[in-house]
């Protein structure tokens, strides 16, 4: 099928803020930029990233960007931030692509177009990243403005995501099995995809997993495990696997309690890559 390519507008759009193609801005004022933004010292890494970004380096624009986007150390503003990914972006910066994608798909600073979003997303997929394989893969399996529903080629996005490390993949391709999207209906490898992505770390992945353990579908009922995997994906700010966790901790004596919380820490402790 052919999938849509990026929009030429939104890698131009950023000729408004004056930058020009990246011809060699100093290294070292983009390395102390980035050395105080890992320190969260926001207002020193805008000043260290502005001459090298407007020199057109497209690491020292990707940081304004995020600075711009999420309002650390400034006032937030979407559409400066679309502007500097977009400048980025086409310069084929991964990072900034998979970004201004997210702008684009949610009209955040820019008007929304799913279809553009689309090729930032594979553009930035092409390059390796797998939250943007995973996102292509969802634009797919839903569908969108511009865009076809294809929930085979969604799979196929969705794998690529997991070879790529995305965890959450694993959980998106247990529902394609559990309710035989695309693929025939199979519970077991619906629970198989469950069971990786929550070793994976996957919150989604383990509040599925739980509810399998708890119900023994797919998988011998064992409750221990059950509460482990919701209280895990609890942490991670899963609500119902909160609640679910409650009510089976309501079950167990304070043995089983200890035995519960023993095989969650043993679950965390093996997380898998």
């Amino acid at each position: 099928m052919n999938l849509p390519r990026p929009t030429v507008r939104f890698a131009l759009m950023s000729l408004a803020l004056g930058g020009s193609l990246w011809a060699g801005a100093a290294p070292a004022d983009v390395a102390a930029g980035q050395a105080a933004f890992k320190a969260k010292d926001y207002g020193r890494a805008g000043q260290e990233f502005r001459g090298p970004a407007e020199a057109g380096d497209p690491a020292a624009q990707y940081y304004l960007g995020l600075l711009n986007e999420h309002g650390w150390g400034l006032v937030p503003d979407a559409a400066k931030a679309a502007a500097w990914y977009a400048k980025s972006a086409a310069q084929g910066f991964m990072k900034a692509q998979h970004n201004l994608a997210t702008l684009l798909h949610d009209g955040r600073g820019v008007p929304r177009d799913p279809v553009a979003a689309m090729g930032w997303y594979q553009r930035a997929a092409a390059q390796g990243s797998a939250r943007a394989a995973q996102r292509v893969g969802t634009l797919l399996f839903t569908g969108d403005e511009g865009i076809e529903r294809d929930v085979v080629a969604a799979r196929t996005w969705w794998l690529k995501a997991w070879e790529g490390g995305e965890a959450d993949a694993a959980y998106n391709l247990g529902i394609v099995y559990r309710r035989g999207i695309g693929v025939p209906r199979d519970p077991a490898a619906a629970a198989a995809w469950w069971e990786k992505g929550a070793r994976a770390g996957s919150p989604l992945a383990r509040n599925a997993l739980g509810e399998l353990y708890l119900r023994g579908d797919g998988v011998k009922p064992d409750p221990l495990s059950a509460w482990a995997w919701f209280k895990l994906a609890a942490d991670a700010g899963v609500a119902p696997a909160e609640q679910s966790a409650a009510l089976i901790a309501a079950q167990f004596d304070a043995a089983t309690m200890a035995a519960a919380e023993a095989k969650a820490a043993a679950f965390a402790a093996a997380k898998q890559p």
